[in-house]
């Protein structure tokens, strides 16, 4: 008898010390998961201050990064998933479609980033709404509203038809807007920047311009470049119709970078009328911001 609890004892001990074991082993191949904390951002705002244009943005997307290591680049609204908790620093750029494109996110590179410590807790949310300002090296070569003054936009005569029209009420986007349009028997229509040309700063200098619109019919952006003796008309991009408004970032870099020996240029709004479209055919254009 003497033996057999002895035996038993060693079988209960060996028993539990490999349950504590078999514990310990799950633990190291499975680990507790860390529960993430969150910051949401629903929306980024633009600040401007005179001499800026208004405050008109489509910042599409979040680029978020946790002491300057990337999160993550997400569409608004997101909410990011942080494996950590504390203070720590955040900072979270405004990201927009370059050039309309899905496939061509980009941070807005001429906004300060938002800076910001926080506090973060596990399986909690932060939310965030960052208000960007423009940076100071930022060049405002050409801002329109249409609201005052003339218009820095005229027909491309002699060969449009249509009409260059100002237009208010809900007719406009803000304020004023302007409205290219064709009647029913005309086919072409192109306006261009009156006054005085732009430069677009350097080679390397980035450069965008953006503006909103609204249309019925696909339409032109591009530039008249002027290199010595020869002026070059640069079609950059195509805009289908949308009948809501948009705001879009267009890509000048490159156009401007086409030829070495550009040194002016004047951008330009155009459009053939669409086959099948009958009626009038329009564009309307409003809040117009080129920055290098």
């Amino acid at each position: 008898m003497h033996g057999m609890n002895t035996r038993s004892s060693l079988f209960f001990v060996l028993f539990f010390s490999m349950v504590i074991l078999s514990s310990s082993s799950c633990d190291i191949i499975n680990p507790k998961e860390k529960i993430p904390s969150f910051i949401r951002v629903d929306s980024i705002r633009l600040q401007v201050s005179a001499g800026q244009g208004n405050p008109v943005q489509n910042f599409t997307d979040a680029w978020l990064f946790e002491e300057e290591k990337m999160v993550g680049i997400y569409e608004l609204p997101a909410t990011f998933p942080i494996l950590k908790d504390g203070v720590t620093s955040i900072r979270i750029q405004g990201g927009v479609k370059l050039n309309g494109q899905v496939a061509t996110r980009i941070p807005y590179f001429y906004t300060e980033d938002y800076l910001h410590d926080v506090e973060l807790f596990p399986d909690s949310v932060i939310h965030i709404n960052p208000t960007l300002k423009f940076k100071d090296w930022v060049t405002f070569d050409w801002l329109e509203d249409f609201d005052n003054g003339g218009l820095t936009l005229t027909l491309n005569s002699p060969n449009s038809q249509g009409t260059l029209t100002r237009v208010s009420g809900s007719e406009a986007y803000d304020g004023q807007s302007i409205k290219l349009s064709l009647g029913a028997d005309e086919t072409f229509i192109e306006c261009k920047k009156g006054g005085d040309p732009l430069s677009l700063g350097d080679v390397s200098t980035p450069a965008m311009i953006e503006f909103t619109y609204r249309c019925n019919n696909s339409f032109a952006f591009g530039l008249y470049s002027t290199s010595p003796g020869n002026i070059t008309q640069q079609p950059i991009i195509f805009l289908n119709p949308k009948e809501e408004w948009n705001h879009i970032y267009i890509n000048l870099t490159d156009a401007k970078g086409n030829n070495p020996n550009f040194y002016e240029h004047r951008p330009y709004f155009g459009f053939f009328r669409d086959d099948g479209l009958e009626g009038e055919a329009y564009v309307y254009i409003d809040n117009i911001r080129l920055v290098h």
